[in-house]
């Protein structure tokens, strides 16, 4: 399933035109397809506002009006803009509203207001297609801002249609204020603004309706990543033995967070991995040894460790990070992986080491994984993250252009980035899991599978997802605030099946 900027949907939505289908078609469909789920847990008693705007996401929700009437609802209608300024698809539907003499009212003058607040306390739901995706960077008038506060205090449920109003369709920030929503009913494809930054803040459960539109019709490297996606887990052959699976080695933990090693390694059993080390400081050891997985060896180092001394233990993957601290310089060892042949996953601590030897980087053949939220990507490419986030897919898609890794930009809609231009919007996961460690599991599963001749970029995609899918697992039996980094591993035999 792709994942679409406002502008490729326009584009998509031109292509099915001119393929033959009436515009008013497909609003019409895709009012039809809102009102059936709009209508699935409505009470017959019901009293529904919709708010529209005066483009066509508002000709859309002019469609859902006329259908929740005809359906026996009690439906008031408020149009935010003179007649003369809507679209001539909303004015086609704005005549079948009169001819059936459904309320509808303008919010123009301030008595207008009044009547919307009055009619708003009588009211059980609430439908925002004010301005759907084609939001950009111009600013909203006072009126807007006004709507919008108004809908947020109100009591019932809301729901958006596309994209809730005042968040912008590419980059998902607000432009001071947005409505937010307890639901969205993405139309076709999702947008990025859905997924990006306050997003899904704003948008609620998201629910995805089709039309028809045929998002082939252009040419788009972004998408949604569904479990059918995934090349990971295969089915295992009767014939093997434990290097088949993935032999892993991690290098991780300092004084006072031995735990993070510990965490990775458990990551990387759990999913899947035949034979796991990790690499420690001498003076955490003995409280690793005590506290880790009996199946994995523990085994100490120094920082004259190279990839060659890895390649003798028989590794198919290296993951180096988590824990290890910023006090000694493990740019020596990076540099050192980066001239080798085995594939080498960066993480935490990692990558501030890696800033150091960023050009060594460059010039590796290295297969490479790196695995940062915002804020350490920020340090990395010494960007401002408020920079960042007003353009995290050209960020993302340029460093993993550049220096030719994949790159794993963590956060509610982790994106994973390949070498080839792809990028895919993680589906899985929930907020509980902004937890410690979290992390340190999530790189200990990309190691784990990655050992397991899945390629980088897949190994990475299926990581993601099983790291959420494993913490959404436990939210739903338990809720989000009890949930740990541990509690993921756990979820995972329920999961990775």
């Amino acid at each position: 399933m792709k994942v679409v900027t406002p502008k490729e949907m326009t584009l998509m939505d031109q292509n099915t035109i001119a393929s033959g289908v009436k515009s008013l078609d497909l609003m019409e469909k895709a009012g039809s397809k809102c009102t059936e789920i709009i209508a699935m847990d409505l009470e017959k008693t019901a009293q529904v506002v919709v708010v529209c705007g005066p483009g066509n996401n508002g000709g859309d929700g002019e469609v859902i009006s006329r259908l929740l009437f005809e359906y026996g609802y009690g439906v008031n209608v408020f149009i935010t803009e003179p007649e003369e300024k809507l679209t001539k698809e909303s004015r086609i539907n704005l005549g079948l509203l009169k001819e059936r003499d459904i309320p509808v009212r303008f919010i123009i003058q301030e008595e207008d207001f009044e009547e919307f607040e009055l009619i708003l306390k009588q009211t059980t739901l609430i439908v925002d297609a004010i301005f759907g995706t084609g939001l950009t960077e111009c600013e909203i008038s006072d009126k807007y801002h006004r709507i919008f506060d108004i809908v947020n205090e109100f009591s019932g449920e809301i729901i958006a249609i596309d994209i809730p109003s005042g968040l912008r369709g590419d980059v998902g920030l607000t432009l001071g204020n947005g409505i937010f929503a307890d639901q969205t009913i993405v139309i076709q494809n999702y947008k990025t603004g859905c997924l990006l930054n306050d997003g899904p803040d704003h948008t609620g459960d998201t629910m995805l309706i089709d039309i028809g539109i045929d998002e082939n019709s252009i040419s788009n490297n972004k998408y949604y990543t569904q479990e059918s996606d995934l090349s990971f887990p295969k089915k295992r052959k009767k014939n093997t033995h434990k290097y088949d699976y993935g032999s892993v080695v991690i290098i991780a933990g300092s004084k006072g967070m031995s735990g993070a090693g510990i965490l990775a390694v458990e990551g990387a059993l759990k999913s899947g991995g035949g034979l796991v080390t990790c690499y420690v400081p001498e003076d955490i050891y003995l409280p690793v040894v005590a506290r880790s997985p009996v199946e994995a060896l523990i085994k100490t180092y120094n920082c004259n460790i190279t990839a060659e001394n890895i390649e003798k233990d028989r590794k198919k993957v290296i993951l180096i990070g988590p824990g290890i601290g910023r006090a000694k310089n493990y740019s020596l060892i990076l540099e050192h992986l980066l001239e080798g042949e085995l594939p080498v996953v960066i993480d935490a601590d990692g990558l501030h080491h890696l800033g150091h030897v960023i050009d060594s980087l460059k010039v590796s053949k290295t297969p490479v994984i790196i695995t940062p939220h915002f804020g350490e990507f920020s340090r990395l490419i010494n960007v401002p993250r408020e920079d960042i986030l007003q353009d995290p897919i050209g960020y993302g898609q340029k460093f993993a252009d550049e220096y030719q890794v994949v790159l794993v930009l963590k956060g509610y809609r982790t994106m994973i980035f390949g070498t080839n231009g792809e990028i895919w919007f993680n589906s899985t996961g929930n907020p509980g899991m902004a937890t410690g460690g979290s992390g340190d599991v999530l790189a200990g599963m990309i190691a784990g599978i990655a050992g397991q001749n899945i390629d980088l970029f897949e190994a990475a995609k299926a990581g993601v997802f099983y790291h959420g899918k494993a913490g959404d697992h436990y939210a739903s039996a338990f809720g989000q605030s009890t949930l740990t980094a541990r509690n993921i591993v756990q979820s995972l035999k329920y999961v990775l099946k």
